[in-house]
């Protein structure tokens, strides 16, 4: 026999009130699972085993790799780019925006690296024509930083370039 009932979950609650103590056991297991991502807790509990305090609970990671040699630009201007495993942002300083004539949307925001310093960005560069070492061309955003700083890849770039990175010899392989 096939027949399709509508019912409110409200309704579902009131027929079967076990339903309603299980699933508020099940929340309870949740809460106590979710203690654990929970940094000052768990350095509690690590100086209850012996373990010594931990004194920055938050954890950065980032790669360097190395530079790779790129034309950037309409005008394939050559610069030198450091491959960064561990940044979300692609960025490169206004003066060689520049030199190199990129097209660019006026922006002005603050940003925080994981240093704790800060940088004024003053654009973004969007679908930057660039040439990869193999001769390869494809598209990058930059955001257009002031001062003086490494243009770097970050991970979106890598990402969506299928880029691989051998650490072992400190290159880039596409």
């Amino acid at each position: 026999m096939k027949q399709k009932i509508n019912v409110t979950i409200e309704e579902i609650l009131r027929m079967s009130p076990n339903f309603v103590h299980k699933l508020h056991k099940l929340s309870e297991k949740d809460k106590e699972k979710m203690k654990f991502l929970n940094s000052t807790y768990l350095q509690e509990r690590l100086l209850t085993f012996g373990f010594e305090e931990i004194t920055n609970p938050k954890i950065h990671y980032a790669c360097p790799l190395g530079f790779m040699e790129i034309l950037i630009g309409k005008e394939e201007y050559p610069i030198k780019e450091l491959v960064e495993t561990g940044a979300e942002l692609s960025i490169i300083p206004e003066a060689i925006s520049i030199k190199a004539s990129l097209t660019k949307r006026n922006l002005n925001m603050n940003l925080r690296g994981i240093g704790g310093h800060t940088t004024s960005l003053v654009a973004l560069s969007e679908f930057t024509p660039i040439i990869l070492a193999a001769g390869e061309s494809t598209q990058i955003h930059f955001l257009i930083e002031k001062g003086s700083v490494h243009v770097v890849l970050g991970r979106p770039f890598l990402a969506e370039n299928s880029i691989r990175l051998d650490f072992l010899t400190s290159k880039v392989k596409y």
